[in-house]
C-alpha cells in the first residue's frame, strides 16, 4: 500500500509538470508551412484521389483490347417424369419417357477485339485525360501555395504592422507623459492636456483591431494547412528580407509550363481525337469469338452415355452502312468543340499575359515606393526628434507633435505594404508562369 501510494503522488506530480510547463511554440517560415500545406491541405488529398481514379479509367479502357472470357453452368433436377405416348397399331399404347432426372451444362465464352479504331481512340483520349488529371492538380497546389503564401505574407505584414503601431501608442503615451509634467509646472493648459489624452486612447482601437485581424489570419493558415486550431506556431520570416532584384522575365514563352494552358492543350487534343473517332465510323470493324458447351444428361450421374459437346470459332466483321445522318452531326459537334477549345486556349493565354505584365509593373512600382518611403522615414524620424526636444520648451504644439507622430507612423505603414506589394507581385508572377514550388 505504501508503495501505492508514493506511485500515484509521482503519477500527480508528473500532470502537474506537464500541465504547468509552457508549451514551445513551433516557428515556421515561408517553406515549412508550403510543406505543412502540401502534406496536409484537403483538397490537394481530394486532387490526389482524382489522379487515382483517372488512373484506373485508364486500364478500364485498355482491358477492351484484351479477351473476354465468360464461363457458365447450371445443374437440373427434374421431379416429374415427361412422356411421349405412341398408339401401335395392335390399338396399344407405348410410352418413352423424354426427359431425365439431372440434367448438367458448361460452357465457355470468349470475345476478342481484332480491329475497331474506336476502342483504340478512346484508349487514347482516357490516357489524355488522365494527364489532364495530373495537370489539374499541378494547377490546384500552384494555386493554393500561392493563397497560402500570400496569406502567410499578410500575416507577417499585420504582424509588423502591430509594431508600428505599438511604436505609435508608445510615442502618443510619451507625450501624454511630457505634457502632464508641464501641466504641473503650469505651462500646459487643460485643454491641451485633454486634447493629448485623447490623441493617446485614439492610438488603441487601431492596434486591438490590427491584433483581432492577426489572429484572423493565423487561423486562415491554420485552415488552409489542416491544423488543428489549438495548435500554436509563430511566423519566422521577416517582410523586408526580399531583394529588390529584377523579377522574372515576362514574354510569352514563360508561360509554356503554366499548367493551366497546358491542361487546354490537351484538352484540344482531345476534341482532335474525338474528330477522328467519328469519321472512322465508316471503318469495318473485326471481332473473333469462341465458345465451347458440354451438355448432359442422366438419371443415374453416368453422363457418358448421353452427353454432347460443342466447340466453334467464328471471325465477325460490323460495317456501317447508314446512320440515319447521326454521325454527320457528331462530325459537326466535334469540330465545334475543337474550335471552342481552341478559343478557350488563346483567350486564357491572353489574359494571362496581361497578367503577368500586370503583376511586373506592380513589382516595378513596389520598388519604387519602397526606396521613397525608407527616405520618406529618416526624413520622419528626424523631425519627430526635433519635435520631442522643442515639445519641451514649448516651441511645438501638441497638436503639430501628433500630426509628426502620425507622418511617421503612416510612412512606416506605407513601407510595410509596399513590401506586402513586392511580395504579391512576385508570387503573381510565379503562379501564371507555373514556376512556384
Amino acid at each position: 500500500m505504501k508503495y501505492l501510494f508514493r506511485s500515484i503522488h509521482c503519477w500527480v506530480f508528473c500532470v502537474s509538470l506537464w500541465i504547468f510547463t509552457p508549451i514551445q511554440a513551433q516557428e515556421l517560415d515561408l517553406p515549412a508551412y508550403i510543406a505543412l500545406v502540401k502534406k496536409n491541405n484537403l483538397d490537394l488529398k481530394q486532387s490526389a484521389q482524382q489522379i487515382l481514379i483517372a488512373k484506373e479509367e485508364t486500364k478500364v479502357a485498355k482491358a477492351a483490347l484484351l479477351p473476354n472470357v465468360t464461363l457458365s453452368g447450371f445443374y437440373q433436377r427434374d421431379f416429374n417424369r415427361n412422356f411421349l405416348f405412341i398408339n401401335d397399331f395392335d390399338g396399344s399404347v407405348t410410352r418413352f419417357r423424354t426427359n431425365f432426372n439431372n440434367s448438367v451444362n458448361a460452357s465457355a465464352e470468349l470475345n476478342q477485339t481484332v480491329f475497331d479504331p474506336a476502342v483504340f481512340s478512346a484508349i487514347k483520349i482516357v490516357k489524355l485525360a488522365e494527364e489532364i488529371s495530373g495537370l489539374n492538380d499541378q494547377h490546384l497546389a500552384n494555386e493554393l501555395i500561392a493563397q497560402a503564401s500570400a496569406l502567410y505574407w499578410q500575416a507577417i505584414f499585420t504582424e509588423a504592422s502591430i509594431k508600428v503601431l505599438e511604436e505609435n501608442s508608445g510615442l502618443a503615451k510619451a507625450q501624454l507623459t511630457q505634457l502632464e509634467k508641464l501641466h504641473e509646472k503650469g505651462t500646459v493648459s487643460d485643454l491641451q492636456l485633454q486634447q493629448t489624452k485623447i490623441h493617446y486612447q485614439k492610438t488603441l482601437p487601431p492596434l486591438k483591431n490590427a491584433k483581432n485581424q492577426l489572429a484572423q489570419l493565423i487561423n486562415d493558415l491554420k485552415i488552409l494547412a489542416d491544423l488543428p486550431v489549438t495548435e500554436e506556431f509563430v511566423l519566422a520570416d521577416d517582410l523586408q528580407t526580399i531583394g529588390l532584384s529584377h523579377p522574372l522575365l515576362t514574354d510569352n514563352t514563360n508561360l509554356e509550363e503554366q499548367p493551366q494552358l497546358k491542361t487546354l492543350k490537351k484538352e484540344l487534343e482531345i476534341a482532335n481525337r474525338q474528330i477522328n473517332i467519328e469519321k472512322k465510323f465508316w471503318m469495318p470493324k473485326f471481332n473473333l469469338a469462341a465458345a465451347y458447351t458440354y451438355d448432359a444428361q442422366a438419371n443415374n450421374f453416368s453422363f457418358s452415355a448421353n452427353e454432347n459437346r460443342l466447340f466453334i470459332m467464328q471471325l465477325g466483321v460490323s460495317i456501317p452502312i447508314f446512320s440515319g445522318g447521326s454521325n454527320k452531326a457528331k462530325i459537326a459537334k466535334a469540330t465545334i468543340e475543337k474550335e471552342t477549345a481552341a478559343l478557350n486556349f488563346s483567350k486564357t493565354k491572353r489574359e494571362l499575359s496581361n497578367q503577368l505584365q500586370t503583376a511586373q509593373n506592380n513589382y516595378h512600382n513596389a520598388v519604387a515606393n519602397i526606396e521613397t518611403f525608407n527616405q520618406t522615414i529618416l526624413l520622419n524620424e528626424s523631425e519627430i526628434n526635433i519635435f520631442q526636444k522643442q515639445l519641451d520648451l514649448g516651441v511645438v504644439t501638441p497638436l503639430e507633435f501628433k500630426e509628426s507622430r502620425l507622418r511617421l507612423t503612416q510612412s512606416k505603414l506605407d513601407l510595410l505594404n509596399a513590401y506586402l506589394d513586392l511580395h504579391i507581385a512576385q508570387l503573381q508572377m510565379l503562379r501564371i508562369t507555373g514556376k512556384i514550388n
